[in-house]
């Protein structure tokens, strides 16, 4: 069985490289994928803890080679990178002398990092409202400092990029402490979303639609949620609820975004396979209903095309964060029946989705009867020791 371990950089800024990836070789990985490019977030670390760390938007966990970014992209600013490579170049040395896979692992569209120096990279509403956490892969800047990281990741010696976040988002969860004092239904929170930047609008007018006009439906449709109370609590969203409130083309709109994704996602396998790096697609489609087995029917929510996107990575890589091995069962069986490629599925062997070995080996059991041949594992900084010991368990057995 083929496993990595998604770690990020604090582990090897604390513990000597050969030392963390000796102990994961002996508990049975093959491999990491190391954090490069992460967004902010406050993790309670134990690896070599305890310690609560704050991770900086954005960054970049390496010193940025500025030649791989072309003039007219958006470029990693001093402030958003590490004065040198001496973490990465260690872990690269120690992988090698062990003959462990290192992989980079980084964040795309979220990213307030450049969202706040550069608002109008960011999501922008049918309000007018920027969300500044998110950046829009429309945006020809944005996408050409997506093509300047993969480029520049593909040239320090790495197998492959686990790329996440590359898609739209929802409106919540992008800030810390969000405020949101009044009940959103699943419709009104995704046209609240729903981004109608510049770019956005000018890739709908170039495939012959009208997105000012469309952008004013949207604004008009959310008044009575914004006056008074919002009309669609309790019912599902569909696209079929969608074309009733605002015609059908809203449906040709959201097609537009998801072959803007999916070019995007082209171009990002054309650069890494020139330097011959895999991609692998993180999926985080199946957050988007935790109670759903079939999270791939939800996608075109934040602008995915599953089978446009599968057509331009090496790999799906699906979080498989579900509590029970029946769940994670089924939620596999949609991926492999529905994309019929190479899928590496992602556990997660702590709270909330596990609290005992045993479960932990029944998910691990289960996936390999369903017959993958890798799994990745979520996130060895913050696992207690016992945690390390199930999963090298579940993968011996």
């Amino acid at each position: 069985m083929r496993a990595n371990a998604f770690t990020l950089p604090y582990t090897f800024f604390r513990q000597d490289a050969f030392e963390v990836l000796s102990d994961l070789k002996r508990a049975g990985f093959t491999g990491i994928n190391l954090a490069l490019n992460y967004h902010a977030s406050r993790d309670f670390l134990l690896r070599q803890g305890p310690q609560l760390e704050y991770l900086s938007d954005g960054f970049h966990y390496y010193l940025p080679d500025s030649s791989k970014y072309s003039s007219d992209a958006i470029h990693p600013r001093n402030s958003d990178h590490l004065p040198d490579n001496k973490m990465l170049e260690g872990v690269l040395v120690a992988a090698n002398q062990l003959g462990i896979e290192v992989n980079a692992w980084a964040v795309f569209m979220h990213n307030s990092g450049i969202g706040f120096v550069e608002p109008e990279a960011s999501v922008q509403n049918a309000l007018g409202n920027n969300f500044l956490s998110e950046l829009c892969p429309s945006n020809p800047r944005v996408a050409k400092y997506s093509y300047g990281l993969v480029a520049d990741l593909s040239s320090r010696g790495i197998k492959s990029i686990a790329m996440e976040s590359m898609h739209w988002h929802g409106a919540r969860h992008g800030e810390h402490h969000e405020r949101f004092f009044m009940e959103l239904s699943a419709i009104t929170e995704f046209l609240i979303s729903l981004c109608f930047c510049s770019s956005c609008i000018s890739n709908f007018d170039s495939s012959g639609g009208n997105g000012a006009q469309l952008k004013e439906k949207v604004k008009k449709a959310l008044q009575p949620f914004l006056t008074e109370k919002d009309p669609w609590l309790g019912s599902p969203i569909t696209k079929t609820a969608l074309a009733e409130i605002l015609g059908s083309e809203i449906l040709d709109y959201l097609k537009v975004r998801e072959v803007t994704l999916s070019e995007i996602c082209a171009e990002i396998f054309r650069i890494a396979s020139k330097s011959g790096v895999e991609i692998s697609y993180v999926d985080q489609s199946t957050l988007l209903d935790m109670d759903s087995t079939t999270p791939l029917d939800l996608s075109w929510l934040v602008g995915i095309d599953p089978d446009l996107i599968a057509k331009s990575v090496s790999a799906f890589e699906p979080l498989v964060y579900r509590k029970s091995p029946a769940e994670v069962a089924a939620v596999y069986k949609h991926y492999i029946e529905r994309l019929r490629m190479r899928l590496k599925p992602i556990l997660r062997p702590t709270f909330p989705d596990n609290t005992d070995e045993k479960t932990l080996r029944e998910k691990v059991a289960v996936l390999s009867e369903l017959g993958t041949k890798e799994i990745d594992f979520y996130l060895i900084d913050t696992w207690r020791p016992r945690d390390l010991t199930w999963v090298a368990n579940s993968l011996a057995n």
